[in-house]
């Protein structure tokens, strides 16, 4: 084959990967060698392709490794510096140029612009000196002076324009298959290696300039649209058709590969489908890119530099007590979990995990240190790798590395890992592989998009004119039609599949589809009787847990039930419920100690949150009481600002009555607000010459009773209605169902 640059341009599906098989086909059993640049999660969809006929030769590479092979073999090669290395050293130069730390989200945007003008040829000095594009320029100046001998990968780019075109082995045919589109210097660079050795380029969009061997015309593909009513049944039915689809002849599946069916997601769908299929027994492999915190180990240490800490991150680093109680009730950061830790009891849990952490600013040489001793509790492997991450972080923020090193490890990406199973891929983890049969969810606006949108450095009017001979090409290109065109032909059998509506209303299809019919069960939970399980409704075997929580009947008994059950409640108002238990810190605090001291007598004679089981049989939950032999002083703590009794209250109308009765002879009811003064809300309650009672005492027992016997007598079922906006506890009670 004579030298030279094959260029073949075809819309999605239009064969142009089985023309490249075909010419590499064509080379190998001439016994050449054939250098195929692609994508690296390509690899295994290449190697499976040629493998099946035995065709030794082939060596898969993507444009970098083909770039070091290059300078390996002429001008040699400097150090390299990865992806979360030039992060870093954006961040060093962002520190020395602004003379503050970045946060590592403004790094990666620098990092990202630097990456893309050096890709498309342009340096620092070509950039305008105003404005943010000036920010960028000096940013740019400072990274390449600190690099001090590295190369990132596009410095690897411009050597490989200049090196001496010797390759070893020597290749019979390039090909370069599975771009959506070939950069500037990468045509550059593809156009000298065609002087000395035939290229074939396939690409969905050609430069216009260049010459074209071939343009392959459009292929239709079939494919299906379903339509499911939500996301869930969208994603059972997904399983079933799976299961159908893996399942041999002889039981009446299709008999297919699992190598053979690829199923397209968006990414953030993807765990929930590995984590049914266990439940399914099918073969799902998590096609994401994985992070290097993937790695052994490195999850846990993700959980322990995770700023806000969560139940979750408890759970991942063993303390499980505290971790479940966290997530059960939804806590994030270190101040709740302390507080849940101290209220449970769990304070020996709370203090293992804070020895985890490092004891305040530790430098350099202490940091690394305290990793290493880290590493080795959690178990990570690959230390060099995890450590080398945190210098990084070292050098751009030395007093709180921890943040740094938390983005650093989730910015590292790792190669690929063999296919093992039915792949379940992001959209795009899917450009330039095909499959036999292909599943696509959420076929609907929105979710497959290029998320174009308008550079922060440079505007669209500026990328038009450009600023050097190699132009930044526009952002905003109306591409998304054509990425949708992409995905939709991924394979010869495509499935589109798409919820009708989800939790946030009904979803715009892309296309219109059918309902798919019924499929049989695939798993054993959906081989039960569909008899649906009804748990029988609550009933009361007692009294509530304080007198209150019996109002609460007329809205919604349920509510009042699971209110009952005292679901992270917390007794008194705000302010009020940190006494007694938090008493020290509060009399540290400069506003409230004062006041405090002034109360200091009032206060410590009182006993708060006392409950109080009346003759009745029901319980009153008491803010505070102060007993003076016959005399009782009640009081009724009230959040900043209130200072009056609320109309509709049981609770100390009950206890004066109760009280009355048993032979107090005095019984007095005080207001008492946080931050305020304690007033006295009426008259001393005395005992009438007849014997009896206060009205309000003698009402609010008799409409305390009446709704006592509904407690007893009714099951505590929901009552849907205007409460279930303000509920605290959500649909637990599946009102929708109802």
């Amino acid at each position: 084959m004579e030298p030279g640059l094959y260029a073949v341009e075809g819309p999605p599906a239009s064969g142009k990967t089985e023309l490249a098989l075909a010419w590499a086909r064509e080379v190998l059993k001439a016994r050449g060698r054939v250098y195929w640049v692609g994508l690296p999660h390509q690899r295994a969809h290449v190697f499976g392709r040629l493998g099946r006929e035995a065709l030794l030769g082939l060596e898969f590479l993507s444009f970098q490794a083909l770039y070091y092979r290059l300078l390996a073999e002429g001008v040699g090669l400097r150090p390299l510096l990865p992806g979360a290395g030039r992060v870093a050293l954006v961040g060093e130069a962002l520190k020395e140029v602004h003379g503050a730390a970045p946060a590592p989200g403004e790094a990666r945007l620098f990092a990202r612009a630097i990456a893309e003008l050096k890709r498309f040829g342009l340096g620092p000095l070509g950039l305008p000196k105003e404005g943010e594009a000036g920010r960028l320029r000096r940013v740019f100046l400072r990274y390449e002076g600190l690099k001090r001998g590295l190369w990132d990968y596009d410095d690897f780019r411009h050597r490989a324009l200049r090196a001496p075109l010797r390759l070893f082995p020597k290749p019979h045919l390039v090909v370069v298959d599975g771009f959506r589109e070939v950069g500037p210097l990468d045509l550059l660079f593809l156009k000298r290696l065609s002087r000395k050795f035939p290229v074939l380029l396939t690409a969905v969009r050609l430069p216009e300039d260049l010459p074209r061997y071939q343009v392959l015309p459009k292929r239709e593909v079939r494919a299906e649209v379903w339509a499911l009513p939500n996301p869930v049944e969208e994603t059972r039915h997904l399983l079933r058709a799976l299961k159908r689809a893996l399942a041999p002849r002889e039981l009446g599946g299709e008999g297919l590969d699992p190598f053979e069916v690829l199923v397209v997601a968006p990414e953030e769908r993807i765990p929930g489908l590995l984590l049914l299929k266990e439940e399914y027994g099918l073969p799902l492999f998590d096609g994401r890119e994985a992070a290097l915190s993937a790695l052994e180990g490195g999850e846990r240490l993700l959980a322990l530099l995770n700023p806000h800490p969560t139940g979750a991150d408890l759970l991942l680093l063993g303390f499980e007590a505290l971790g479940r109680k966290a997530l059960r009730l939804g806590l994030v950061g270190l101040p709740a979990l302390e507080k849940l830790a101290g209220e449970e009891g769990l304070e020996g849990e709370f203090r293992a995990f804070l020895d985890l952490l490092p004891k305040g600013r530790l430098g350099w040489a202490g940091y690394l240190e305290w990793a290493e001793g880290v590493l080795d509790r959690l178990g990570v492997a690959h230390k060099p790798l995890f450590l080398e991450r945190l210098r990084m972080a070292l050098r751009v923020s030395p007093e709180d590395p921890l943040p740094w090193w938390r983005s650093l490890l989730l910015d590292e990406t790792l190669p690929p890992s063999p296919v093992r199973g039915v792949a379940v891929v992001p959209p795009l983890r899917a450009l330039g592989v095909r499959a036999r049969r292909v599943y696509l969810l959420e076929w609907v606006e929105g979710r497959y998009t290029l998320g174009e949108r308008e550079d922060y450095f440079f505007l669209e009017e500026l990328r038009a004119e450009g600023f050097d001979p190699y132009r930044l090409p526009k952002r905003l290109r109306g591409l998304d039609p054509l990425f949708r065109e992409e995905m939709a032909s991924r394979g010869e059998e495509v499935y589109l599949l798409y919820p009708e509506a989800g939790l946030g209303g009904g979803y715009l299809p892309i296309l219109q589809g059918e309902r798919p019919e019924p499929l049989p069960p695939a798993s054993r939970l959906e081989a039960l009787p569909e008899v649906p399980f009804t748990p029988p409704p609550p009933r009361a075997k007692g009294p509530p847990r304080h007198l209150e929580l019996l109002k609460g009947l007329k809205d919604c008994p349920f509510r009042a039930y699971l209110l009952h059950l005292d679901l992270g409640q917390r007794d008194g108002a705000l302010g009020w419920h940190l006494l007694p238990r938090e008493l020290e810190p509060l009399l540290a605090h400069p506003e409230v100690g004062p006041w405090l001291e002034r109360h200091r007598g009032l206060w410590e004679a009182l006993r708060f949150w006392e409950y109080w089981r009346v003759q009745d049989g029901l319980i009153l939950r008491l803010d505070a009481v102060r007993r003076e032999g016959k005399r009782v002083r009640l009081y009724r703590l009230l959040p900043p600002g209130e200072a009056r009794l609320e109309p509709d209250r049981w609770t100390e109308w009950y206890a004066v009555g109760s009280l009355l009765a048993s032979g107090v002879e005095e019984v007095e009811v005080w207001l008492w607000p946080w931050l305020g003064e304690p007033r006295l809300y009426a008259k001393p309650f005395r005992k009438g010459p007849d014997g009896r009672v206060p009205n309000q005492a003698r009402e609010a027992r008799q409409e305390a009773l009446k709704a006592y016997q509904e407690w007893l007598a009714e099951p505590l079922l929901p009552r849907p209605g205007s409460a279930c906006f303000g509920c605290a506890f959500g649909d637990v009670c599946r009102k929708e169902a109802g």
